[in-house]
């Protein structure tokens, strides 16, 4: 149960964060006046760095100055000036006294990495986010405060730059950072994230909570929530008995030290242990729907993710989920205030934002939109402007608009621009192909099944689909109606003969795991970084993932 003191600090940083959620929405009642604030600070920071020279930024007042200082820029761009910062050469892309806490890092287009500069203005930024999705969340969902949560993150000191400064994941520095009373109730401890083996670190997840009243369970991937269920369940023999012997796994966690850090507050608890094997005996598996008393799930919902939500309710329960936005290592976009639902409002005090039209996102020189010219029911590209230092920056994440909180937009995410395949001009989506996928097992009646969408080259042209599980009869000729019924192109296509009828192959149990752990060496992405594709964009690209000749 908390104490006194602990209701007296939640409630001192419940003032807080109520403040601060009512600047956010006086904020959405002003966006240019709010836009123009993150411009100047974004300037203080930047103006008097080399690459702030060499784009006249001391010259720049207004957002339509910097477009006409600055071209739009990718990673690429900053590369050079971010390797300087690596080096220690602060004064590459930043102001004489600006500081880096960290590099984020995130996988790229290249198999380089992206190491994202994270400077204090920019963590205060990332908080501020946090803070008003958890306001409103919790006043959504009062059964929740002060119980605890169970919540993953990275390591933030996974390696380091020549100069000594740390790179890694920003969950992790954002995680320590938080508020002291916050972290009180997460069931984790900072050294869950130097567990470099992905099934060591969501058992040890689940045997530190499980003995406690978990509330919610918040993880940007809705796999990662999945994958934590699944081991637990996995190890159901060896969770009961570490519980009731009050113990964490040496085979799982075979570090000694690492274990005792993990493990020092562990108490033997044999009536949970009693109570946790009854529940594996009545439903025949051990399932957080049926050991914890949940009362919401908070994940990535939008775009190809949302194939994860009918697994999701099958191990956790039919609970609201609430999406946790549009955000990456490079900055927070969008901020859902409701449950189930992606669509989030545009974080207009985090960043100075940019739309392209999506029909011109290929332009070498597109127009783009501040936050008030958008209409809903279109979709764009994002550009933003932030305090990491990244000015008119492609993030690429390609939202749909659908409608408006005050003067802010609400955006949804679809996919990644590019994530686009295209054998006969069809430009069909990643978004499509799960869409698709998920109306042809509606259409006949079985479970959604995990699956990887392939372009390949032949005559003519044609998409394979790859599915976890056995083959089903009639499933190529409702995956083929459906995406033709997505994508009107694929339809005229297939109509003419253009794309050749669409094949289902089965998959092995391990072969999509096989399929994670190369596009993961691949991109040098960490298993929380990782998404699964649903559609490779290359043609025939499934032949160097089963390593076909």
């Amino acid at each position: 149960m908390p104490t006194f003191l602990e209701h007296l600090a939640a409630k001192a940083a419940y003032l807080h964060a109520r403040r601060v959620h009512a600047r956010f929405l006086h904020a959405l009642d002003h966006v240019e006046h709010e836009q123009q604030s993150v411009l100047d600070r974004v300037l203080s920071l930047t103006a008097d760095s080399d690459f702030g020279h060499r784009h006249d930024l001391r010259r720049v007042r207004t957002a339509d100055d910097l477009k006409r200082a600055l071209p739009l820029l990718t990673y690429e761009d900053y590369r050079p000036y971010v390797d300087r910062l690596c080096a220690g050469d602060t004064g590459a892309l930043f102001s004489a006294g600006q500081r880096i806490l960290m590099f984020a890092t995130s996988s790229g287009t290249t198999a380089l990495p992206k190491r994202i500069p994270v400077t204090p203005q920019f963590v205060r930024d990332y908080h501020r986010g946090w803070n008003i999705f958890g306001l409103k969340m919790l006043a959504d969902h009062p059964r929740a405060i002060l119980r605890p949560i169970l919540q993953a993150s990275g390591r933030y000191d996974a390696a380091f730059t020549p100069a000594g400064i740390p790179c890694g994941a920003i969950t992790g520095l954002l995680a320590r950072t938080q508020k002291r009373i916050v972290r009180r109730f997460y069931v984790g401890r900072p050294e869950v994230a130097h567990l470099d083996d992905a099934q060591a670190r969501y058992y040890t997840l689940m045997r530190l909570g499980i003995s406690r009243d978990v509330a919610f369970a918040v993880t940007a991937n809705p796999a990662t929530l999945i994958q934590m269920a699944k081991t637990a369940d996995d190890h159901s023999e060896t969770l009961i008995r570490d519980v009731r012997d009050g113990t964490l796994s040496d085979r799982l966690v075979p570090d000694s030290s690492l274990r005792q850090r993990l493990g020092a507050r562990l108490k033997p608890d044999p009536v949970r242990a009693a109570e946790l094997a009854q529940l594996r005996a009545r439903h025949g598996h051990l399932r957080p729907r049926d050991y914890w008393r949940l009362d919401f799930l908070a994940c990535w919902t939008g775009g190809s993710l949302g194939h994860y939500l009918q697994r999701l309710a099958d191990w956790w329960g039919p609970l609201p989920v609430r999406d946790v936005g549009l955000l990456a290592s490079e900055g927070r976009v969008s901020l859902p205030l409701d449950d189930n639902t992606p669509a989030g409002v545009l974080d207009v005090t985090s960043a100075v934002f940019e739309f392209i039209p999506l029909e011109q996102s290929d332009r070498p020189a597109p127009d783009t939109l501040a936050p008030g010219q958008l209409e809903v029911g279109r979709d764009y590209v994002v550009v933003l402007t932030n305090t990491a230092g990244l000015l008119r920056y492609r993030l690429d994440d390609v939202v749909r608009v659908r409608g408006w909180l005050a003067h802010a937009p609400l955006v949804e995410f679809l996919h990644r621009a590019g994530r686009v395949a295209s054998v006969a001009g069809e430009k069909l989506t990643e978004n499509q192909a799960v869409d698709a996928v998920k109306a042809a097992c509606r259409r006949l009646g079985i479970p959604e099944f995990d699956f990887l969408l392939v372009p390949r080259w032949a005559d003519p042209p044609f998409y394979r689909l790859y599915r976890a599980g056995g083959p089903a009869a009639e499933l190529p000729a409702a995956v083929d109606e459906a995406l033709g019924e997505q994508n009107e192109e694929y339809a005229s296509r297939r109509k003419s003969n253009r794309i050749g009828y669409l094949v289902v192959e089965a998959l092995s149990p391990n072969a999509l795991a096989h399929i994670d752990q190369r596009l993961m060496a691949c991109r040098r992405a960490t298993a929380e970084q990782y998404k699964r594709p649903c559609l490779l964009t290359t043609p025939d690209a499934d032949d160097d993932l089963f390593g076909r000749d």
